[in-house]
């Protein structure tokens, strides 16, 4: 006899109405039970794959479906025009619990709704062609099983009769589940459930079937919680900003799988309602009183809401503003849709039938990608590894990957010929620099039609724009002749950020250009935004410096290596460093973050200095100088400035960031040298070294003092001796000026020597996790110089971006 949970529990008072139940949802294990203890004794003998509960017992049941079932689907059986208990339902939803309402007239209506919620239970199944072996363990024992079939919901296996076959009860979880043709890996299951087992007659071979349920790790099982925002004011301005943005929104289910994305919203926050807008007809999902997930991905946050369905059209529905929203920072942020401007697909071969597929994608971001499938005939169980993937580029080139599935959803199509079209999510394992550029770059088009590569723009444009904008580089003044040689060739090699050195995006609009923005790797884990200028002229409404910085943080946030961001401005500019400076106040953050100041210092190579002391004799550092300089920068700077500029083992000299240079022709490096006193060392100069042209200010040509007695009597003396050191440096490598970074308590020294002071610059490093809310700032701040245009001074882009 079979055991399984495929059961459908019912709660209700009425004894009629449950005996309907039962009649409409014929062909199911029906459980009854009339109030919650009889629920719960159902609950701790078997695992219903739905909860069909009366509203009045539903928020004293939750904690035991927490407890005894908690990826049971859960279903309230709610009258559609009783005010009271939707609201009571919503203040239930609010609290982040998920479930779904359901008209409570046992109809056919009400069947094919509870078919709609076991959809993903009740998947196609099909026979894999060849020989697959599935290996878990349960219960402390090790499994082996020949694969029978296997659906988008589970897998059947086959056990030899010997096994020990109590260890495998419905319920019970099986742990590293993997599914193998050979030594190949064709599957590695997150999360994997036993739901029923049943014995083989004997004509069959004999031994066990065991039906096995896939399903993606529990999200509440994190280790730590989401943050919340329960602020309404927050929640309303965030939802006008998103709405402005024109970000889209998406409803999610209680399974979480994606039903539909939003591309328009429109938000009335005196009504506390949110107006969602498709081509398609989303209403065919959802009814009022639909309780679901709102999710947006704003500023690199994806934020999700429980909240409920008020009124659906044709073409829209109509949500209440959440009361709360859990924020999900994401590294995937970057999710845009397939475009018939810029159209992507994606072939394979299935790893079961060995069938080719070829699909357009839907959406896609440089982590993942999503391809509709058709349910009635195709299975994609989560974890099912897809080896041999080419993506088809708008360009017409392909390129090949790795991906694995990770989840699918339902899918609204109206022009499909598909009979079940579902959604399928997978993620990709590997994927080639090309096919990564191509993404990001049709993200740049999707999030900002205006901005471009710059690398497709000849450089003397470019130049002509910072010329306008008036911003000077010392190494690189403006003349009548063609820019300079070492600005065009690194526009040249590293401008489209295929060798992720660096990325130039410009912003033209009817073939004019009016922003430009860079970044560059500075460090092996610190990427630098840079070159941000916007043409002469007031662009208040058009933001174009907000928009450029965006841009440039979500393609740094993408390249998965990069752990910090970097912004520098120079003091002078007050305007700048008034907004800048606020904002780096608010994202303090220890450990996170890091504000740093530093004054450039500029001198002639061949200037005359004052020869140093002779017992002041300055040499390399070793190996053991390093560890020495190591500790001593942990005892007493910052630990992100440190991570974020490599001044940790290992990395000082910049190996294996100047191998990454040398293979895109260009360099990068560090050198370090110390003045030694009989006690240990007494200072270090780091004298770094890199291309002309990669940052037009060359500070990363520049050196830096690290003074181990800051007041020591002979402290200037050892400044003087590091400094000429430096400065021959500087001339070996064929500079024509040696640039020091110095702190304050250098500047006298320096000043001595005949170095220019150009004055102070502030350095701001933010780890990855608090980019977005600097962009959230940033974003503020130009809102609300639009709205108050009379209120604030005028506000040149180019003032921020200098």
């Amino acid at each position: 006899m079979a055991v399984t949970t495929r059961a459908v529990l019912v709660v209700h008072p009425e004894a009629e109405r449950r005996m309907k139940l039962r009649a409409v949802l014929a062909g199911y294990d029906i459980l009854e039970a009339a109030n919650r203890q009889e629920a719960v004794e159902f609950l701790t003998r078997t695992t219903p794959v739905l909860v069909l509960t009366h509203p009045e017992s539903f928020s004293r049941l939750l904690k035991d479906l927490e407890r005894y079932a908690p990826r049971a689907i859960r279903a309230v059986l709610c009258p559609r025009d009783n005010v009271r208990t939707h609201h009571s339902l919503v203040d239930v939803a609010a609290a982040g619990h998920m479930f779904f309402t359901l008209d409570d007239e046992p109809t056919p209506a009400l069947r094919r709704a509870v078919l709609e919620l076991l959809e993903l239970r009740e998947s196609e199944r099909r026979t894999p062609q060849g020989a697959l072996e599935a290996r878990f363990v349960a219960d402390g024992t090790a499994f082996r099983a020949a694969l029978l079939d296997v659906g988008t919901g589970g897998l059947g296996l086959r056990l030899e009769p010997s096994v020990r076959i109590e260890r495998l009860t419905p319920g019970t979880e099986l742990e590293g589940l993997q599914v193998y043709r050979g030594d190949a890996l064709v599957l590695r299951a997150g999360h994997a459930t036993v739901r029923m087992v049943r014995p083989l007659r004997a004509q069959d071979g004999g031994g066990f079937h065991l039906g096995v349920s896939l399903e993606r790790p529990v999200e509440h099982a994190r280790s730590s919680p989401a943050p919340l925002l329960q602020d309404a004011v927050r929640i309303r301005g965030l939802m006008r900003r998103a709405v402005r943005a024109g970000v889209g929104f998406g409803l999610r289910t209680h399974e979480g799988n994606r039903l539909v994305d939003f591309s328009r919203a429109e938000v009335h926050p005196e009504a506390s309602r949110l107006v969602l807008r498709e081509q398609s007809r989303p209403g065919q999902l959802f009814h009022p009183g639909d309780v679901v997930q709102l999710c947006l991905d704003f500023g690199g946050v994806c934020h999700v809401g429980t909240t409920a369905v008020l009124d659906v059209g044709e073409h829209h529905v109509e949500v209440a503003l959440p009361r709360s929203l859990s924020l999900h920072h994401r590294r995937n942020s970057l999710r845009f849709r397939s475009t018939a401007e810029r159209p992507f697909a994606v072939s394979f071969e299935s790893p079961f039938t060995g069938e080719p597929l070829y699909r357009p994608m839907l959406d896609l971001h440089t982590g993942g990608f999503a391809f509709p499938f058709d349910a009635s005939r195709e299975v994609f169980p989560p974890g099912l590894i897809l080896d041999e993937v080419t993506l088809h580029l708008p360009d017409g080139t392909r390129s090949r990957c790795r991906a694995q599935v990770q989840d699918t959803g339902q899918l609204t199509d109206e022009g499909s010929s598909m009979s079940r079209p579902r959604r399928c999510g997978v993620r990709m394992l590997e994927l080639a620099p090309e096919a990564r550029t191509a993404i990001l770059d049709a993200f740049i088009k999707a999030r900002c039609p205006d901005a471009r590569d710059g690398s497709e723009l000849a450089f003397p444009d470019i130049w002509d724009l910072f010329r306008a904008a008036e911003v000077r580089f010392p190494d690189y003044p403006y003349h009548d002749g063609p820019p300079q040689e070492a600005l065009l060739a690194s526009h040249r090699m590293l401008g489209n950020g295929s060798h992720g050195l660096s990325k130039t995006i410009v912003y033209q609009r009817e073939g004019r250009l009016y922003g430009h923005i860079s970044g560059l790797r500075i460090y092996s884990r610190t990427w630098l935004s840079q070159h941000l200028v916007v043409r002469p002229g007031y662009h208040r409404h058009e933001s174009i410096s907000q928009e450029l910085v965006a841009l440039a943080a979500d393609y740094a946030e993408s390249l998965e290596d990069v752990e910090y961001l970097r912004a520098l401005w120079r003091c002078r500019n007050r305007w700048t460093s008034r907004i800048y400076g606020a904002i780096a106040s608010r994202l303090e953050r220890p450990g996170l973050s890091c504000l740093h100041a530093f004054t450039p210092c500029r001198l002639p190579v061949d200037a005359a200095l004052p020869p140093p002391r002779e017992d002041l004799r300055v040499r390399p550092a070793e190996s053991a100088d390093l560890r020495w300089l190591e500790q001593y920068l942990r005892e007493t700077q910052d630990v992100v400035r440190l991570r974020s500029s490599d001044l940790v083992e290992g990395e000082m000299g910049l190996g294996g960031l100047g191998g990454r240079y040398a293979g895109a022709g260009l360099r990068r490096g560090r050198s370090i040298a110390l003045v030694e006193g009989s006690h240990g060392p007494k200072g270090f100069v780091l004298m770094e070294d890199s291309s002309p042209g990669l940052f037009w200010a060359e500070w990363y040509n520049a050196f830096s003092l690290v003074m181990v007695e800051q007041d020591a009597q002979e402290a200037d003396a050892v400044r003087r001796a590091l400094i000429t050191h430096a400065v021959a440096d500087s001339a070996r490598r064929g500079r024509t000026t040696a640039e020091c970074l110095a702190q304050d308590g250098d500047l006298p020294a320096l000043e001595g020597l005949g170095f220019h002071n150009l004055g102070k610059v502030m350095e701001f490093t933010a780890h990855r996790r608090l980019v977005r809310d600097w962009n959230a700032y940033l974003l503020a701040v130009f809102e609300r110089l639009a709205a108050n245009p009379r209120g604030t001074p005028k506000l040149d882009d180019k003032d921020i971006a200098a």
